[in-house]
């Protein structure tokens, strides 16, 4: 079981976090929407919005720094400073999001209407994630992902598995894991997945934007940064070429 939780599963959800979006850009481009619902009750949902995105990003910084000070034993700056502020407020803001999100989702009758299955999925997997990590920080003043996480997560990218590092992990702890992992796995399948059109103006820009589709569901994959094709596919590249690279890097530290 241990192989199979740590060891094969880490894979089956980063493969399908990576390679479904592909996918779905080749066959369903239309479907890389949020299936905005702003025009009801839009304060509230800027208000999420902004909570979700800004939080989300602290979340990655904190973990980065995380795993950066966890494997190779920069505690001071890493962990003590940079991976638990950055990670609990972020955290806090994100959990904060994703409630008033689920929330308005549930009581405008509107925004209830239009909502499909994923909806419904998403945010309460997202927060009982938040809720379980933020409970070992702020209650229990353990820091799993950086101790017991960064090790099996930097063997997994280096590509020599050692899942029986997670087997010193607290309960709480593996069970955070199990549903982040869960959460990247069901990641592509839902609303979510506009993530990988870079939107990384959505922190300054207004809450509707109309983007042109002349690019959009063009049947040939171009580089030149005009189309979501692109998009995608530089950043997923990015994303996993530095990813492996940090943790083959950290690996080679720690041997």
């Amino acid at each position: 079981m241990t192989n199979l939780l740590w060891g094969v599963f880490p894979y089956i959800a980063f493969t399908l976090f990576f390679s479904v979006p592909i996918i779905r850009m080749a066959f369903r481009p239309y479907s890389f929407t949020t299936r905005a619902s702003g025009l009801f009750n839009n304060r509230t949902q800027g208000l999420a919005m902004h909570l979700l995105h800004w939080g989300i990003f602290l979340v990655l910084l904190g973990h980065i720094s995380g795993l950066i000070g966890g494997t190779l034993d920069l505690d001071v700056v890493w962990v003590d400073l940079v991976f638990y502020w950055a990670a609990l407020v972020g955290g806090l803001m994100t959990l904060t999001g994703a409630v008033i999100a689920l929330t308005r989702r549930i009581v405008v009758p509107e925004v209830r209407a239009m909502s499909q299955t994923d909806d419904y999925l998403v945010l309460p997997l997202l927060i009982a994630i938040l809720g379980i990590a933020l409970f070992q920080v702020v209650f229990q003043q353990t820091f799993g992902f950086v101790y017991a996480v960064a090790p099996w997560f930097v063997s997994i990218w280096a590509f020599s598995p050692d899942p029986e590092l997670m087997e010193g992990a607290s309960l709480l702890t593996q069970i955070h894991v199990f549903l982040a992992l869960a959460f990247f796995a069901y990641f592509p399948f839902t609303k979510l997945v506009h993530f990988w059109t870079l939107p990384v103006n959505y922190f300054v820009r207004p809450y509707q934007v109309m983007r042109t589709n002349r690019f959009h569901s063009e049947s040939r994959w171009e580089f030149a940064l005009r189309s979501d094709k692109s998009f995608l596919v530089y950043m997923a590249s990015v994303i996993v070429i530095g990813v492996v690279v940090l943790s083959t890097y950290i690996a080679f530290a720690q041997g």
